[in-house]
């Protein structure tokens, strides 16, 4: 069951309260014992400076037996219904090294109009290659490495071409109706929750005061301490999705929001470790 993994938590967080600065992983926990860190300065290509905007990053290694890094991209577009193929962009060979590619630039690799990128979400993957000959991937990196944002794990990331953001549309308090289904536990149906909806302090990201609209209070409550877990919402063009949260056992949390033609907004959401919700809200 999930809540054993309660034990470890407490442990691990013992342990990260005696530092003072973020932990990086030690190469050798990871497996072939290759790692690159990625430190991203912007993922958000502006719809209004296509150029001036770029995606940016510096890629470096925290031990010296990486040999190149080949960074490949494909394009998400249709609202996520379509997807490219992964083209290769380029493979690095110095550390730590400088990473830009605008938005023109993206368009003109994958062979379409600028104005046509807006809203399209653009996936990093890169590989590492060891001095040894060793490949180390993404799907190499433990969840623990990638619920964690100061891991700074260099293997995949997301950027994005959005438009400005209103949040006349999305901010707002809530009363949800959530279904879930949890491993191990009966299914929920039709439980009552308030939520809020905030502004955050960069354009385009908002506030879920709870990401699970309740239910985790409800049967996890009891091992985490209960009450609310927030989550980060991007808009991408009034596509509006939960990113960079993890629930309390570091497990990844994503969602999808649908605005419906009656005023309600439904959200979608599940954990890697397979908890699954679907919540309807109603603006108070």
């Amino acid at each position: 069951m999930k809540i054993f993994k309660y034990i470890s938590i407490v442990i691990l967080v013992a342990v990260a309260s005696s530092c003072e600065k973020a932990m990086l992983v030690p190469p050798d926990s990871v497996p072939r014992g290759v790692f690159v860190t990625v430190v991203l300065e912007n993922i958000n290509i502006n719809s209004g400076d296509i150029e001036g905007t770029p995606i940016v990053g510096t890629f470096d290694v925290p031990a010296s037996n990486v040999a190149s890094h080949a960074i490949s991209v494909k394009r998400i577009y249709d609202q996520g219904e379509s997807e490219s193929e992964y083209i290769l962009l380029e493979t690095v060979t110095e550390f730590p090294y400088s990473f830009s590619i605008d938005g023109n630039e993206l368009a003109e690799l994958f062979g379409v109009d600028v104005v046509d990128t807006y809203g399209n979400f653009y996936e990093f993957d890169c590989e590492a290659t060891g001095n040894s000959g060793l490949v180390a991937t993404y799907s190499d990196l433990h969840n623990d490495i990638l619920a964690s944002p100061e891991q700074l794990q260099g293997f995949r990331f997301t950027g994005a071409v959005v438009c400005p953001s209103d949040p006349s549309l999305i901010v707002g308090t809530y009363n949800s109706v959530t279904d879930a289904l949890f491993p191990d536990f009966d299914p929920v149906v039709g439980f009552e929750y308030v939520v809020t909806i905030s502004e955050s302090d960069e354009e385009g990201f908002y506030i879920l005061s709870d990401f699970s609209f309740g239910t985790y209070d409800l049967l996890y409550g009891a091992w985490y301490g209960g009450g609310d877990l927030p989550a980060t919402v991007q808009d991408v063009c009034e596509t509006y999705f939960i990113v960079d949260t993890a629930d309390p056992w570091n497990e990844v949390v994503s969602g999808d929001f649908t605005f419906n033609a009656d005023g309600t907004i439904t959200v979608v959401g599940e954990t890697t470790f397979g908890e699954t919700w679907t919540s309807v809200l109603t603006k108070q």
